[in-house]
């Protein structure tokens, strides 16, 4: 599919085990939101150290306190689950058991609150998003909403609900197994104007969730979800254009947990496989490719006392193309971040942070580069049901000098040369020699254009070559000029929970991140969004985004404004059966003639659960998009069953 994912992964993520259990975890979503969501929308790796690394840093000292408090930190975050109780129409304060909790609650929990707020979700199924996220494609999506997840840190570091318990245990190794399968029919799988390919692709996953405890200072976890898709149709269409495309979704990683002292280290490996999109134009089918991306690393925290502690993080990461036509975007990172923070009452956290990265790009299409940031960052509960969290500081890039480039050949040149031969061609058909007064002259005058003729197609025959040399070396590189950054950055989030029926968010900030298209770029953003319990069963969100984003330059440099609605309504008709209903409206405008253009995206979605083990949905998605240039305009539907399996 032509799209920011695959259509497994999309359905995947609305599988029944991501959305069937969501009101009995939504009062206990809301409070780990407030605990643990700094939301931001980079990282290190894409040159916004400052946003996520707080997260990161957050996340990895929240991981330190469990080794320390393992007891009673379970027992706290299973007593505040509570559930849904349907026929009151209200959350209880009795906790699920774990055996009934679905497989992957724990990975998918902040993803799910996430959603429900206006973050990633891919039930439109469309294509607009974030230009400020394009460079790190191990986030879950381009979305034009804050990440509720980090690069670096991996998305299982807390354990609140499942208290290190899985389905399966073979001796001290705890283990969940769970399996998904997919099938949809897309009458578009190109998204094209005209000339739609229909298709039909199956997808087959499995959910791997273990952890190891070796000792109570040492710990292995793993936590993978990878699979296949299939295009029977038409695979050369699919986002690595091969028969089975090998998905492997952002967050499988596994890491060795390791306390020493009071320092908690921890050595992970995380790894993703997905389709990812460039910026160039989001709606232009040869900006979607399939890449693989590697990120290694150690990560420390140490509590100092009782209310400070240090936080450092050295992260290696490799991304690659799984197409040769997109190999000019493979490049390296090396990252090593920090994070000093403060708790002075145990209320409030106040702490500085910092970061450099070195960037290296394996065929120059962008310039290698050093990025580093500096700045301050502060987490404040302002009430009982209100926090406040924010950062910011001070970001310096610092990139090489693009190559000199200058044309050999131009189209003019190859125009004018074109001209001189149909001349000559002219000239020539006008001698004939049998009828010319002078035949032996004639037959000199016809040789001599001839021998020009000749030299004439050489000439143009080496232009052309040298002009398609040119446009390789031209298309090869980005010739962002832009070498240097000093700007400041910051990122607000205000959340809210007005009453035990409705919670509201407002985010916004400004930064830099790396692009795809130029070396970086830079955006203002803003973000709301409100979550209510409408009615019994019932929970609504509506969510709305603006962007304005500016590429620092080069061949393909765009300036774009970005703004959007999002609104979702899910319905639980009895304790199996749970319906949604979602719509989105996204408008993009660009500085560059015929780019812009807007999409209207609605879906459907009905989830039924057979036991505590399976569930199944079904699901239609509807995405028509209007641009500019007539030729991007298309419509596409698309018609989604899965199941969830967990063993």
């Amino acid at each position: 599919m032509h799209g920011v994912a695959s259509p497994s992964f999309l359905a995947f993520c609305m599988t029944p085990c991501a959305k069937i259990h969501l009101p009995r975890i939504v009062a206990a979503c809301l409070s780990l939101l407030a605990a643990h969501q700094f939301t931001t929308t980079a990282s290190a790796q894409t040159g916004v150290a400052p946003s996520q690394t707080g997260l990161f840093f957050d996340d990895l000292r929240n991981r330190a306190a469990l080794f320390r408090q393992q007891e009673a930190a379970d027992e706290s975050a299973t007593s505040s689950a509570g559930t849904y109780d349907f026929n009151r129409g209200e959350y209880t304060g009795e906790s699920t058991p774990d055996e009934e909790r679905p497989l992957g609650e724990r990975t998918q929990l902040e993803e799910s609150v996430g959603r429900s707020l206006g973050a990633d979700d891919f039930r439109g199924g469309y294509v607009g998003g974030s230009r400020r996220r394009p460079g790190d494609y191990t986030g879950s999506s381009s979305s034009p909403y804050p990440a509720t997840t980090t690069f670096f840190a991996p998305t299982y570091i807390t354990d609140p609900f499942l208290a290190g318990k899985r389905n399966i245990k073979l001796g001290p190794v705890n283990i969940g197994l769970g399996l998904n399968g997919n099938l949809e029919y897309n009458d578009n799988v190109n998204q094209a104007h005209s000339d739609a390919q229909d298709d039909l692709i199956a997808g087959l996953y499995m959910n791997v969730d273990a952890n190891y405890q070796i000792t109570e200072q040492q710990r292995f976890s793993l936590s993978v979800t990878m699979g296949v898709d299939h295009y029977f149709n038409h695979p050369e269409l699919s986002p690595n254009g091969k028969d089975f495309n090998l998905n492997v979704f952002p967050g499988s990683t596994l890491a060795f947990d390791v306390m020493v002292g009071d320092i908690l280290f921890v050595i992970y490996d995380r790894v993703s496989v997905r389709p990812a999109s460039q910026t160039e134009f989001a709606l232009d089918d040869l900006d979607v490719f399939g890449v693989f991306q590697n990120d290694i690393g150690l990560a420390m925290s140490w509590a100092i006392n009782s209310k400070t502690s240090l936080s450092v993080n050295y992260n290696h990461s490799d991304s690659l193309a799984l197409e040769d036509n997109f190999s000019e975007t493979d490049r390296t990172v090396d990252s090593v971040s920090g994070s000093l923070a403060f708790t002075p009452t145990g209320t409030y956290t106040i702490g500085i942070e910092g970061s450099v990265s070195w960037v290296n790009y394996d065929e120059e299409f962008n310039n290698d580069g050093v990025t580093s940031s500096a700045g301050v960052f502060l987490i404040l509960p302002i009430t009982r049901s209100t926090i406040l969290k924010a950062s910011g500081g001070y970001q310096h890039f610092e990139f090489d000098t693009p190559p000199a480039f200058t044309r050999s050949v131009s189209d003019q040149d190859i125009a004018s040369t074109q001209a001189q031969i149909d001349t000559l061609n002219a000239q020539a058909a006008s001698i004939n020699v049998a009828t010319s007064p002078n035949p032996v002259q004639a037959q000199e005058q016809l040789a001599a254009i001839q021998e020009q003729q000749l030299a004439l197609q050489d000439q143009l025959a080496a232009q052309q070559i040298q002009k398609q040399q040119d446009d390789v070396t031209e298309s090869s590189r980005s010739f962002d000029s832009n070498s240097e950054l000093d700007d400041y950055y910051y990122n607000v989030t205000l959340f809210n929970q007005l009453n035990a029926r409705i919670s509201h968010q407002l985010s916004f900030g400004h930064e830099s991140s790396l692009n795809t298209s130029s070396n970086f770029l830079t955006a203002d953003y803003v973000t709301y969004a409100v979550g209510m319990i409408a009615w019994r069963g019932a929970r609504f969100t509506l969510s709305t985004y603006y962007e304005d984003a500016e590429d620092s330059g080069g061949r393909l440099a765009e300036d774009v404004e970005q703004w959007g609605i999002d609104a979702l309504l899910t319905h639980r008709l009895n304790s199996r059966l749970v319906l949604g209903l979602g719509y989105h409206y996204g408008n993009t405008d660009s500085n560059i003639e015929l780019r812009d253009y807007n999409q209207h995206a609605f879906s459907l979605d009905v989830s039924w659960a057979f036991n505590r083990k399976m569930n199944v949905g079904v699901g239609y998605r509807y995405l028509t998009t209007d641009a500019e240039d007539e030729r991007q305009s298309f419509d596409q539907n698309r018609f989604v069953m899965s199941m969830n399996y967990n063993f």
